[in-house]
Formats: structure tokens, C-alpha cells, sequence
């Protein structure tokens, strides 16, 4: 069975040379192994941001629509009380 965590793809940048010194000194406090897996812990959190913000948004959205969904229920109960 093949293992789904198994890294396959490839992506490819050019960074300038200050660009790659930065990472190369900044990796080992991350506890990443080298700069690939620096860049790979990167895009994680920032993935998994995303996710998270995308999250939080259904949230809100159900929200709401729960609040709407009690004001409308309200409202139509204060004109049913009005209107006899």
C-alpha cells in the first residue's frame, strides 16, 4: 500500500543570495534539517493557516445565519402579535 505522506512532487525557486543566507541561518532555530525542510515547515503553517481561517469563516457564516434565523423568527412573532 503506498504510503500517502511519501513526498513526490518537486517545486523549484530562485532565491538571491541574500535571500538563501537568511534561510541558511534561520533554519537550525526552527529545528529544521536544511533549507528545503525549512521551506516545507513554512508552507505548512501557512497551509494550515489558511485552513484555519477558512474555518473560522464557516464558523461565523453558520453563526450568522442562526442569528438571522431567530431575528426573522422574532419578527414574524411580533407581527403575528400585532395583527390579530
Amino acid at each position: 500500500m503506498p504510503d500517502p505522506n511519501r513526498k513526490s512532487k518537486m517545486i523549484s525557486l530562485r532565491l538571491s543570495a541574500v535571500e538563501y543566507e537568511a534561510l541558511h541561518s534561520l533554519y537550525p532555530s526552527y529545528g529544521a534539517r536544511n533549507i528545503s525542510d525549512f521551506a516545507r515547515l513554512a508552507m505548512q503553517r501557512i497551509i494550515g493557516k489558511s485552513l484555519a481561517t477558512e474555518d473560522a469563516f464557516f464558523a461565523k457564516m453558520r453563526e450568522l445565519d442562526n442569528r438571522l434565523n431567530a431575528a426573522e423568527a422574532n419578527i414574524a412573532l411580533l407581527l403575528a402579535r400585532s395583527n390579530p
